[in-house]
């Protein structure tokens, strides 16, 4: 059976475009070979069939896990993500697991951390002045958020002490070369290879992380308190009323970590490449109308969506928006290119919050996707806004400029786009 058309270049070099021009590499195969299209990288080991439009997003949303499984797409995060993680499980184990995470995530429990995100935001960019790498500072300021809010870290101590090991974690899979020598040597050659020095990062992580546990298990958290996400998850039970041990708890909190640390210090890096370069968005949100505060994180959302696409493999054929597609095919709903396509958006290319406050037709829900969709949706999205909403507040008391007059293009770090120059910045 045949596959849609695309680029017919070798997938090494398919692959160097899908990492270091994202981007480009997405408008191009669009541009020549429309909706959908076939590309082969070292990202997958089967080719990927890339969809767009509408109406095949939610079909591919819809399709029945049990012939085409999400998890499998993400087999390679298994060494750090567990075999428990949200993130490979389908079907009935997946729903069972994303019905517990989202406890956390409901209405008043995540809004009670808000005060929290706020004062860390307003510790964060109360130092900033002159030239400013955006997106190491929120790299920084997510991941001190979900150590403070999610893992309930109580002092510098312990900060400092999950960092350390978090970044070793996930240094190791930043890194341009090492993801390429993994994604082709997928094999553990020993500690100095990609995968051996990735393991024995992973293992560090662990350690630190079943240590953590055991203290809030003989400690608590008091009335009173802030409290965190790890504290709701420790409370939680299954439906057999059991609590999690702590090889599930670990698997949850890394979910959570994988999920919203690069992806959140990405789209947050974004919002500032985007806000220098449009200083009458900065004045009005400074006016403090909640709707256009809202409507600005939407729109970074939609111009630079952090994630680019949500992958299925194929167990069996399945007809897609007119399309068969063979078995042994991943297929993705690009999330970038469906929020950013020209004939789904009115001057797609342009950032416009204003799109969002009525003045333009309601988009079709299925091309503001920047968090997937379906039953796979990001059980953590809504904290994900509620995050930039809260930094954004803080941040439009900045008087905020590029370093640069040409915009930032997309490069790719692990899972996520960033600015290919860290969202430079000038403050004051």
């Amino acid at each position: 059976m045949d596959l849609p058309p695309g680029p017919r270049s070798p997938a090494i070099w398919q692959t160097i475009a899908w990492m270091t021009r994202p981007g480009a590499f997405m408008r191009g195969v669009h541009a020549r070979y429309g909706d959908p299209a076939t590309i082969r990288t070292y990202w997958t080991e089967e080719p990927m069939v890339l969809f767009s439009s509408p109406d095949a997003v939610r079909a591919v949303f819809r399709l029945d896990p049990a012939i085409a499984p999400a998890g499998q797409s993400w087999e390679f995060l298994r060494p750090f993500a567990g075999a428990h993680s949200i993130l490979l499980l389908d079907g009935e184990e997946h729903l069972r697991e994303r019905r517990l995470m989202q406890g956390p995530f409901h209405g008043e429990r995540m809004r009670a951390f808000a005060p929290m995100i706020a004062e860390l935001a307003r510790a964060e960019l109360g130092g900033w002045s002159g030239r400013v790498v955006a997106l190491e500072r929120m790299r920084e300021l997510t991941l001190e958020i979900i150590l403070r809010v999610v893992f309930g870290a109580r002092d510098d101590g312990e900060v400092a002490a999950l960092r350390g090991v978090i970044d070793g974690a996930l240094d190791t899979v930043r890194s341009l070369p090492w993801v390429l020598a993994m994604a082709v040597v997928r094999k553990d050659l020993g500690p100095r290879s990609p995968w051996g020095r990735f393991r024995g990062a992973v293992e560090r992580f662990d350690a630190a992380l079943f240590e953590l546990l055991a203290r809030r298990r003989t400690q608590p958290e008091a009335d009173g308190e802030p409290g965190s996400m790890l504290g709701l998850l420790l409370a939680q039970r299954d439906e057999d009323g059991h609590p999690p041990d702590d090889r599930h708890l670990r698997d949850q909190l890394v979910a959570l970590l994988v999920g919203g640390h690069d992806s959140s210090a990405a789209s947050l890096a974004w919002a500032f490449e985007r806000l220098a370069r449009h200083p009458g968005v900065v004045a009005r949100l400074r006016e403090g109308d909640p709707a256009y505060l809202d409507a600005v994180v939407r729109e970074v959302l939609r111009a630079r969506p952090a994630l680019t696409i949500a992958p299925r493999r194929l167990l069996e054929p399945a007809e897609i928006a007119g399309h068969t597609v063979p078995a042994g095919t991943q297929v993705a709903a690009c999330l970038w290119l469906a929020c950013r396509r020209e004939d789904l958006w009115p001057a797609a290319a342009e950032f416009r919050p204003e799109r969002w406050l009525g003045e333009a037709p309601a988009p079709n829900p299925m091309s503001w996707i920047p968090f997937g969709g379906g039953v796979r949706r990001c059980a953590g999205a809504p904290f994900a806004e509620m995050e930039i909403r809260e930094v954004l507040r803080v941040a439009s008391a900045l008087t905020l400029r590029p370093s640069r007059a040409e915009s930032e293009r997309a490069r790719r770090s692990m899972l996520v786009l960033v600015p290919h120059r860290g969202a430079e910045v000038l403050v004051g």
